[in-house]
């Protein structure tokens, strides 16, 4: 992943061992199920070759338990002492644990969370997905994310759910339906980002990093053609379920879109899509179809036809409880006194169905932890990432306990040497860097 698309994970509580398993081994990934999954995805890498985009897949794993951040790596750590194999160690608490790329100990690893699901499709799909990023990052290909919080409002959630129920037909068709229905999808993607201004810049980020590893993953991981198609409808159900659509959509789109262009253009879009061309554009080229969006008139007759009047009332309704919680996060962390935490080499992991964007100011993240020079924040009750990337915030008050500052929700070991100052607005504060 690039700098802000590999900012991706799951902050969990700490693992209680129990007394009386004192002496049992360490808790961590299980070694027999770990190695088999290895060789699972060399086998996969090894069949592809690196056909799919020019260059191979195969990449060093560390599967992490994010509880004890006990690894197994699938060779040694080019730092430290690791006898194997299997290599087995502890992974220090400086570095962010994730399902992403990662570099440690002089290697860039492909880094997996345990437990890895036990459904052998979607252990394929996820490790293939990872390893995309592992790509990407070699190639210096990765791209910056957005916030996207057009898809957190009743039309944009109603367009983009349109927009997949059309690819879902276009999909399970041949033909003339099949034609018919990306067109659909099209004009619904394209009412979209008509209707909000940052959406094609701020989706096409997200589908070049995410959307095309999910392409890769559900391409190559998933055995038959009639399987990817239920691992796309599979991601489509699970999206609706969560709690924002904001990051989550690109596990729709991207393989959607991908397996569409594989059978309309063969193997040469996947240089185009690296080169940052959107997915809809490359699909209607293929297909001479029309880009440009509908009238309102075709749009409403449209999207009756894929259930669009029962969308918009549940969408209206979620609204005002999205309006609410923006409402009380706007007071927490826009309009109240925060401190801010200047980035400098900033990592961080947090649960990538719990975000929420707030326009024009940035992102908060729920449950999250960030390392950085000036030390290490957890954050249970969320954290706002400015817009630009530059800084986290955090609200005020907060007392010093053990040298650790405590506020609500929130906790920080700050570093030797950094120092508080007052912040650009007045009750704010900023840690300040120490001087050399």
């Amino acid at each position: 992943m690039g700098a802000r698309s590999r900012l991706q994970g799951l902050l969990l509580s700490l693992l209680v061992i129990p007394a009386a398993a004192a002496h049992a081994a360490p808790p961590g990934p299980d070694v027999a199920t770990v190695t088999r999954a290895f060789k699972e995805l060399e086998r996969t890498c090894r069949a592809d070759a690196g056909a799919l985009w020019g260059g191979s897949i195969c990449a060093p794993v560390l599967v992490v338990d994010p509880q004890s951040r006990r690894f197994i790596a699938s060779e040694a750590p080019k730092q430290g002492k690791y006898p194997g194999p299997p290599f087995i160690g502890d992974l220090p608490s400086d570095v962010t644990v994730a399902n992403t790329a990662t570099e440690w100990a002089g290697t860039l690893w492909v880094q997996l969370l345990w437990p890895l699901p036990e459904d052998a499709t979607a252990r394929r799909v996820l490790m293939v997905h990872e390893s995309f990023h592992h790509l990407q990052r070699r190639l210096g290909l990765t791209t910056g994310e957005r916030g996207n919080a057009h898809l957190d409002t009743a039309r944009g959630r109603t367009l983009i759910q349109l927009e997949w129920r059309a690819l879902t037909k276009a999909l399970e068709s041949r033909g003339a339906a099949r034609r018919a229905a990306i067109q659909d999808a099209l004009g619904f993607r394209a009412a979209r980002r008509a209707l909000f201004p940052k959406a094609e810049e701020e989706e096409r980020a997200l589908e070049q990093n995410e959307g095309l590893a999910e392409y890769t993953g559900v391409r190559l991981g998933a055995g038959s053609a009639a399987t990817r198609v239920a691992v796309v409808k599979k991601a489509m159900a699970e999206a609706i379920e969560r709690p924002t659509l904001v990051r989550v959509f690109v596990h729709a789109t991207g393989p959607a879109y991908g397996l569409l262009l594989d059978d309309a253009a063969g193997a040469r879009w996947r240089r185009e899509a690296l080169e940052r061309a959107d997915l809809g554009e490359l699909l209607a080229r293929a297909l001479s179809l029309d880009t440009k969006p509908p009238s309102e008139e075709l749009l409403a007759s449209r999207g009756k036809a894929y259930g669009a009047p029962d969308l918009e009332q549940h969408e209206a309704e979620r609204e005002r409880e999205v309006q609410a919680r923006l409402a009380t996060l706007r007071k927490r962390f826009v309009e109240g006194p925060v401190l801010r935490l200047p980035f400098q080499h900033m990592r961080i992991q947090f649960n990538t169905a719990e975000i929420v964007p707030i326009e024009g100011v940035g992102t908060v993240y729920s449950g999250a932890r960030i390392v950085d020079d000036w030390g290490s924040l957890v954050a249970r009750s969320g954290v706002l990432v400015d817009a630009n990337w530059k800084s986290a915030l955090v609200p005020l008050p907060f007392e010093t306990r053990d040298g650790r500052l405590v506020g609500d929700g929130w906790e920080l070991e700050p570093a030797t040497g950094w120092s508080q100052t007052p912040g650009e607005r007045t009750g704010d504060v900023t840690l300040l860097k120490p001087t050399k």
